[in-house]
């Protein structure tokens, strides 16, 4: 329990005055010229209250969080890198992105469609390098049934529980096992979350690629959007700048996560998402459209599923891109593209809606399945307040 003088428990004691405080404080002086331009000035009013609630609601020590709006941007952090330390998070602390690691491994391999190393159709066989690739008859797992969650394999793959999370397989172990899996169903077919196919994927890009998957991710994502902190391994200043995550899973030390490269290792930070989210809405941009068409696009429609299974936390799917979860609209919600994430003591979501300049990420040191399925459907409604055309 938090003594009375933590800015946690300051927070949560006096919330209705913090609420009332920024009432007062976003009212401009008589005659005041403004410090932002009023577009700025629109993004900050919709996150000053909506994002203090969300982080009271989330029960986290910390939260940054990430909005854009055209030209805007607001990073802001809320509560405490580590319970009980004082220190509020800002757009440098450093963030395990859990899940939403699926999603770069998606714009690699988009990267490489549009290059013409690798084709979504092509097998898995070709770049499983000799090692034996289970089928169901003679439908075999394409590049495109990982991408999709739609290959027929289970969420994870075996591993050692007494290893650190994020730690495992190894690249031999996960051969080894998917080696002799039998699918139940036929690739393209069922709809099912795994982290596993992820891990495959980017083994199947480093190949297909002709570099080390990390590699891969630096070239064609991280260094030409100049995003320093987006990594598998962290150095020992990045790590002094990890917020620390709670609750089940976490925490886990700052460490190495190269074997989960692909579905769930990567570290970012509040300021390098926001690079991100704005590269994804760029999509009038001819140097970055050709790869956002082909990672955004919807290639397997809820409905040509026979089951769907593990994507609706967030909000009801309606199709899958390259590792996003699409959204229809709905009600005041636009279309949405999203993806959300777990693991190491935290949760984490991002979201834009295509075409309206409107994203929102968040980050969180708590992992609390129901908190993080609240705040997702918040922040679509942040969303939905900041797209009214």
């Amino acid at each position: 329990m938090l003594n009375d003088d933590t800015p946690m428990q300051r927070i949560r004691t006096h919330f209705l005055a913090a609420l009332l405080s920024l009432g007062l404080s976003m009212t401009p002086l008589l005659g005041q010229t403004p410090a932002v331009s009023s577009s700025q000035a629109v993004l900050e009013e919709a996150v000053a209250l909506n994002g203090l609630v969300m982080f009271v609601n989330s029960g986290a020590p910390g939260m940054v969080l990430v909005v854009v709006r055209g030209p805007d941007t607001v990073v802001k952090g809320y509560g405490e890198t580590v319970k009980g330390n004082g220190h509020e998070p800002d757009g440098k602390s450093l963030l395990r992105l859990g899940s939403l690691t699926k999603v770069f491994t998606g714009e690699v391999l988009a990267a490489l469609v549009n290059s013409g190393k690798v084709r979504l159709t092509d097998p898995l066989t070709l770049y499983a390098q000799g090692a034996p690739v289970p089928s169901f008859g003679k439908r075999p797992i394409t590049l495109l049934d990982l991408a999709t969650y739609s290959a027929g394999l289970p969420r994870d793959a075996p591993h050692d529980p007494h290893e650190p999370d994020l730690t495992w397989p190894t690249r031999a172990e996960l051969w080894d096992w998917f080696s002799k899996y039998q699918l139940q169903w036929a690739p393209g077919s069922v709809a099912a979350y795994s982290n596993a196919g992820f891990s495959l994927l980017a083994d199947a890009l480093a190949v297909g690629g002709g570099k080390p998957y990390p590699q891969l991710l630096r070239d064609l994502v991280t260094d030409p959007l100049s995003m320093p902190d987006t990594t598998l391994n962290p150095n020992e200043e990045q790590c002094g700048r990890l917020m620390t995550g709670s609750g089940f899973g976490g925490p886990i030390p700052c460490l190495n996560t190269e074997a989960t490269q692909g579905n769930g290792g990567l570290y970012s930070t509040g300021n390098d998402v926001a690079r991100w989210l704005r590269h994804n809405l760029d999509t009038a941009n001819p140097a970055a459209w050709p790869v956002l068409t082909v990672a955004h696009a919807a290639y397997r429609q809820r409905q040509s599923m026979t089951a769907a299974i593990g994507f609706d936390e967030s909000g009801p799917m309606s199709a899958l891109g390259l590792g996003w979860i699409i959204m229809s609209a709905r009600g005041n919600l636009p279309l949405i593209v999203q993806k959300a994430g777990g693991g190491g003591g935290f949760m984490t979501y991002i979201a834009f809606a295509p075409g309206r300049d409107v994203g929102v990420f968040w980050a969180v040191n708590r992992l609390d399945f129901n908190m993080g399925a609240a705040l997702g459907a918040a922040t679509n409604e942040l969303i939905a307040n900041l797209v009214t055309r």
